[in-house]
């Protein structure tokens, strides 16, 4: 059965409303930056409040219900707008927010946390909405704002959280957490429809659409398994092997498909595949290296056991200052450099720079100075390369593969953010030790895990002295849809 499209009129505001909507778009586009922040801080409590050594799965948990929803939310945003998909996932994560907050035991968090996955396409699903927004003479505005803002949030949100951790707890900050989602879901119910694109009908790509979920959501689940069970034993490898078996098997239905889910004729084509496999790498390289700097800070220092600073909430935040303004700063300058310049020797210069800055952290990291000076380093870096990474895939594809990029885009960030975060703390615990249940790290822990991060940046640098000459921001959006 089918149903018959609706028609929309054109979807681009007024150039009065230009700057209201792009301000509109900030909070839902950066919550799950907001989320990082957040969780980063909130994180060493929780593993010590539940007793777990298995915190990895509060970011795990969402990850793999995102990996099995992005594909069907950028489709269903194709036939039924990107608005209307976007604010009924916001408000799924608001109800998962809200049950994380409230949870009992350890368990219940962890099902808080999946259904908080629900949010994640919506972030892809902003970054599309832009080109349908804004005039092509907007486009290189709206995405300086929209993902500029990462510096704004990177700067302010650490001391709020902070405040509301050392006062209420954790559960204090998931409920600012709460609080934003609602307030995010708020703004995407003020934004206008965009354009629908095909219908819904027998011909939905359902197998390609639970090929590829699946596929991704059993690799990360697999290798989230692998510190506790061990990389050989079956409940590791079994998940690993079954994903990569539907992911095989997605490729040719894919290919047959009149309506696929995903266009991976899109991959063959090496700006497309260069360019979102570039931003996946040196894009979480920076947005993970907080999560390490809050063990670091947060869990006590105990002689022999734990060599973090003890450090309140509320200091871990200032110290991190700095480094906010540093990226704020390298946000704006690369905003307003990609108005009149291609973003690729932008962006190899911020790559380069972050992975100088994760580097620094991994030799200087034994006192606040220290922190201080490696973050504003790692925070110029990062800012570059976050503003630069959506200006790239609008560079190298039209309008009408702007939302299927986008798509495999920030798939291929989740799974290589999941994959690397289980990682990650396996690298942190060669250097543990196990006190009441939960894992406290010594020095050399949170060294490996910089060199971990920083060999990250570097595969994303590598791939990018692959990329092909780009266009101007500008230059590309004024392209029409041509089919390219």
């Amino acid at each position: 059965m089918s149903t018959t499209p609706h028609p929309t009129p054109t979807v681009a505001p007024a150039p009065a409303h230009g700057l209201p909507l792009m301000l509109a778009m900030v909070i839902p586009a950066q919550l799950l930056a907001i989320t990082g922040i957040i969780g980063g801080a909130v994180q060493p409590h929780i593993a010590q409040h539940f007793h777990t050594t298995e915190i990895a799965w509060f970011s795990l948990a969402s990850a793999l219900v995102t990996l099995v929803s992005v594909p069907f939310a950028m489709k269903f945003a194709d036939i039924y707008g990107k608005r209307r998909v976007m604010l009924l996932l916001a408000v799924a994560g608001l109800a998962g927010d809200v049950v994380a907050a409230l949870a009992p035991s350890y368990p219940v968090l962890l099902a808080g946390r999946m259904i908080t996955g629900l949010y994640g396409p919506v972030v892809a699903l902003i970054h599309a909405a832009v080109r349908e927004y804004f005039p092509p003479r907007r486009i290189a505005t709206a995405y300086g704002v929209v993902t500029g803002s990462i510096g704004v949030i990177t700067l302010a949100g650490p001391p709020a959280t902070g405040r509301l951790v050392d006062a209420h707890g954790w559960r204090g900050g998931m409920w600012l957490l709460a609080g934003l989602t609602a307030f995010a879901a708020l703004m995407i119910w003020r934004m206008p429809e965009t354009r629908r694109r095909g219908r819904f009908g027998a011909d939905f790509d359902w197998a390609g659409g639970l090929l590829l979920g699946a596929g991704v959501a059993l690799i990360v689940f697999g290798v989230g398994r692998g510190n506790g069970h061990g990389w050989t034993a079956l409940q590791t490898c079994g998940p690993i092997l079954a994903g990569l078996a539907a992911l095989a098997c997605f490729v040719p239905v894919e290919l047959r498909a009149a309506r696929p889910v995903v266009d991976v004729r899109m991959l063959s084509r090496r700006p497309v595949a260069t360019v979102i496999a570039a931003a996946a790498f040196a894009q979480f390289a920076f947005v993970i290296s907080p999560a390490i700097l809050s063990f670091l800070a947060q869990f006590p220092h105990i002689p022999g056991v734990s060599d973090s600073f003890g450090w309140s909430t509320t200091h871990y935040a200032l110290v991190g200052i700095p480094a906010g303004v540093a990226t704020v700063a390298a946000g704006l300058a690369a905003g307003a450099l990609l108005r009149r310049h291609p973003p690729r020797a932008l962006w190899l210069a911020g790559t380069t720079v972050l992975i100088c800055g994760l580097l620094l952290f991994s030799q200087f990291h034994g006192s606040a100075g220290e922190v201080i000076v490696s973050g504003v380093v790692t925070g110029l870096g990062g800012g570059t390369v976050m503003a630069c990474g959506t200006a790239m895939i609008v560079s190298v594809i039209t309008a009408r593969h702007q939302a299927s990029v986008n798509g495999m885009a920030y798939l291929l960030l989740q799974v290589v953010g999941g994959i690397s975060y289980q990682v990650l703390f396996t690298v942190l615990s060669t250097h543990r030790s196990i006190v009441h249940g939960t894992a406290f790290y010594r020095d050399q822990a949170f060294t490996n895990g910089y060199y971990f991060l920083a060999a990250l940046g570097a595969v994303g640098l590598l791939v990018s002295l692959f990329m092909p000459r780009m266009r101007r921001l500008a230059d590309a959006a004024d392209d029409p849809d041509d089919g390219r």
